[in-house]
């Protein structure tokens, strides 16, 4: 765990990008589009920009930035969308490095974007090994694009990140860090310098404020209000991309507002089917589930087997199984079976869940812990 944070630090770069000002809108309404998990308009216009501005390395980064998000959103699995992801980010390093000469702040930028997804995506596909030394130099580009220009907000907000997810590193791990990077871990400075670019106007504040409402509904900060009124304004902004929307079911369990949380799961709203077909299945899981618990958390049974039942009809996405077998271990319980619930229990193999499941065999549902399922952001 504490290598993985280590990496994340190093390689959370943010998908905003500087540009000349005569790109700002385009690359804004591409933001847009793949924060809205539209998949193919984000690419389509990513091609477009990259054929008007050959040379320059927006375009094959945010080609490979939306490709990416597709790539996760299909579940990590396919190779071609993976491959297409590689060669995007291929084709942005040798531009950004050709730019050097002319514009070396914009050029260390996009080194350091284009380095920190690289890095981030062989963390999801756990090559840990290969994620350092990439995650390590798009910090050292954001760190030289900062110096050479201040005002570079998207920069600043890359740095933001890697202050913060530092701080979070165990405090033994930190040095490690700090060797890579000739820079400090610093909580404070991190959620202030990720506030200072959300409340600009520039490309990066979306980003900003995508970061600041994870981080802020997490347990580390638990600062549920803010995180609540950030993803209200995501979900309003980016209606097809489930993230925000089941991200604040989550935050509306975790303030004990089960009726908000199965309000905003609504598996059976229209919501779902607006969605990418790529999202669609694995985000109505998600909020069967996020329906489910809020129920069972709330003490209605027969409400949370209703749910249960559905989601036993669909594939389950991943990090649910373990929890799905807790939550049926619950029901079990709440009907006296003691002993099948006990059984269900022992096969619980996540840890968060895990832990779960020990205390429920001693303080047994409906009584018990009232933990929710974390948040998963991958599918």
């Amino acid at each position: 765990m504490r290598f993985r944070l280590l990496i994340l630090a190093l390689a959370l770069a943010a998908p905003a990008a500087a540009a000349p000002p005569e790109m700002e809108r385009e690359l804004a309404s591409i933001v847009d589009l793949f924060y809205d998990m539209d998949f193919d308009k984000a690419r389509a216009a990513a091609d477009a920009l990259a054929a008007r501005h050959p040379r320059h390395p927006a375009g094959p980064f945010y080609r490979g930035v939306s490709t990416y998000q597709r790539w996760i959103a299909e579940g990590m699995r396919s190779t071609e969308t993976y491959r297409a992801f590689e060669l995007d980010s291929e084709a942005s390093e040798a531009a950004a490095k050709a730019l050097m000469k002319t514009n070396p702040a914009e050029a260390h930028y996009y080194l350091g974007a284009t380095l920190g997804f690289r890095a981030r995506a062989n963390v999801a596909r756990r090559n840990f090994f290969r994620a350092v030394p990439d995650g390590s130099a798009a910090v050292k580009h954001l760190k030289k694009a900062l110096a050479l220009d201040p005002a570079l907000s998207d920069a600043r907000l890359g740095m933001g990140m890697y202050h913060y997810f530092a701080a979070r590193m165990p405090s033994g791990a930190r040095p490690f860090a700090y060797m890579l990077i000739g820079e400090g871990a610093d909580r404070k400075r991190g959620l202030a310098e990720l506030w200072s670019v959300a409340e600009t106007t520039g490309i990066a504040r979306m980003e900003a404020r995508s970061v600041l409402a994870s981080i802020l509904s997490k347990d580390e900060e638990a600062d549920w209000e803010t995180a609540d009124r950030l993803l209200a304004e995501l979900t309003a902004r980016y209606p097809h991309n489930p993230i925000f929307r089941l991200r604040r079911a989550y935050v509306a369990e975790r303030r004990g507002d089960y009726d908000m949380a199965v309000a905003l799961a609504d598996p059976d709203g229209p919501w779902i089917k607006t969605l990418h077909p790529s999202v669609r299945t694995p985000a109505r899981a998600w909020a069967l589930y996020r329906a489910a618990e809020s129920r069972l958390l709330q003490g209605r049974p027969a409400e949370t087997e209703a749910w249960l039942s559905a989601l036993g009809r669909l594939p389950h996405p991943r990090g649910m199984k373990d929890w799905v077998i807790l939550r049926r271990a619950n029901l079990l319980d709440s009907q006296g079976k003691t002993a099948e619930a006990d059984a269900l229990y022992a096969r619980v193999k996540d840890k968060t869940a895990a832990s779960l499941a020990e205390r429920f065999r001693l303080d047994r549902y409906p009584a018990g812990p009232k933990d929710a399922a974390p948040f998963f952001t991958g599918y």
